[in-house]
């Protein structure tokens, strides 16, 4: 995955979540050096944060990076902004084929269809292999507990003006309540709650964060663009 084609990608992604959450952009595409190759690494900056706390809200754990978009977004994001036809799965992105106890076994096609939903469903879990291009879910997602995927509850948008940048800021708080202590590990970020039917804009991994129950993690997904 180029430079380029995650720049564009990035720009397209933000672009179709200010449109499918009702947000109004002004002027953040309007700079022709935004859609340049040479000039536009650093115009477009993706991150995550993660924040620990206990049930007094103390502050135990803080991990941040930059994300990693995956193969899967960057064609879901190009199929749904020129509006392409033959929609076979739903709308979604890459999809999963599952076996007859339900496990999730191999990716099934690429991005198909015309996409209708933002990537604002958060989601968390115990793996730790780097992401890889061609990720499309998570390495072992959290499905219970309190730890499954779910809806961004914060979506933050900030039109960019002179030298305030234009960003997306989709914010979750996962509170454990299982029995045994969880190691988040993981993270990525979805158009859907449906593990099966879902596409993945971006994957990351950090340091192992324990939960025990009452802990909680909040989840920051950040998608800037300006200079």
């Amino acid at each position: 995955m180029n430079s380029k084609t995650t720049i564009v990608g990035l720009v397209a992604a933000i672009a179709v979540l200010s449109g499918a959450m009702g947000l109004s952009v002004t002027g953040a595409f309007s700079d022709p050096k935004l859609m340049t190759s040479n000039a536009a690494t650093g115009f477009l900056i993706g991150h995550v944060e993660i924040e620990a706390t206990n049930a007094n809200g103390d502050l135990f754990a803080y991990r941040q990076s930059d994300n990693a978009v995956v193969d899967d977004g960057e064609q879901c994001i190009l199929k749904m902004l020129f509006g392409t036809t033959g929609m076979t799965n739903a709308g979604r992105g890459q999809y999963l084929a599952t076996t007859s106890d339900g496990s999730i076994s191999a990716t099934v096609g690429a991005c198909t269809g015309i996409l209708t939903g933002a990537w604002d469903i958060i989601a968390i879990g115990e793996g730790t292999t780097a992401p890889a291009d061609t990720d499309v879910i998570l390495e072992t997602e959290y499905t219970a507990d309190g730890l499954d995927r779910a809806a961004a509850t914060t979506k933050t948008w900030t039109n960019g003006t002179g030298a305030t940048t234009t960003k997306i800021v989709l914010k979750n708080t996962f509170t454990s309540t299982s029995g045994s202590t969880e190691s988040i590990t993981e993270s990525g970020l979805f158009n859907s709650t449906v593990v099966a039917g879902s596409g993945m804009l971006a994957h990351q991994t950090f340091t192992a964060v324990s939960l025990t129950s009452g802990d909680s993690i909040t989840v920051t997904w950040t998608f800037t663009v300006g200079d």
